[in-house]
């Protein structure tokens, strides 16, 4: 399918008729999703993922009573990672085992610590949160190449999701995918145009 297909025929679905996807796509789309793009490669960000029925009821509350999160085959919860140290230690190991020079991945280390620790808390999270968006994109557009609609949502309690799934508090759920087949049929998309976007 090309791109500009999947950006034309996703859409927000509201209800799935609840079949699985099968592990097979669920483990394509993850894959794609690790490819998101991110600052220094930290990638802060992580997705739960979300299949058994009896989850998806606590959560349902949670989130609005929007049927989405109980008719899906999986739900995604992506999560803003603001513990970039792990990430950086694990930049390391990664950049070592692949034989990168001692000196070009002391300069990195150097630099991705320098560009954290002058990080506020706030500005932890934001940045994290604005990965997370990133990451959750990729994985709708994922998605959708291989016929598996989704739904991008921020309608829910971030902190009930949290201890539902007993989440570290360097993990804050930040948006949610559902993923499945649709039971519904898309509105007509409407965009505005392009010269009031771009300029």
């Amino acid at each position: 399918m090309e791109f500009k297909q999947i950006l034309m025929e996703r859409y927000a679905t509201k209800k799935f008729d609840g079949r699985d996807i099968g592990q097979e796509k669920l483990n394509a789309i993850l894959d794609m999703t690790r490819y998101t793009p991110s600052a220094i490669n930290l990638q802060p960000w992580k997705v739960k993922v979300i299949s058994d029925k009896a989850t998806k009821e606590k959560l349902l509350p949670l989130a609005m009573n929007q049927q989405q999160v109980i008719t899906c085959s999986h739900l995604l919860v992506f999560c803003a990672n603001t513990d970039y140290e792990s990430h950086i230690a694990m930049i390391v190991r990664n950049l070592k085992a692949a034989g990168v020079p001692a000196e070009n991945i002391k300069g990195m280390e150097g630099f991705m610590g320098n560009f954290v620790k002058n990080m506020t808390p706030a500005e932890r999270l934001s940045e994290a949160q604005a990965h997370a968006f990133m990451a959750a994109a990729t994985a709708i557009y994922a998605a959708k190449s291989l016929g598996v609609d989704s739904c991008p949502m921020q309608g829910f309690n971030a902190g009930g999701f949290a201890n539902v799934l007993g989440l570290p508090v360097t993990l804050i759920p930040t948006l949610i995918v559902p993923l499945g087949f649709p039971a519904d049929k898309p509105m007509p998309k409407s965009r505005f145009p392009k010269e009031e976007l771009v300029f």
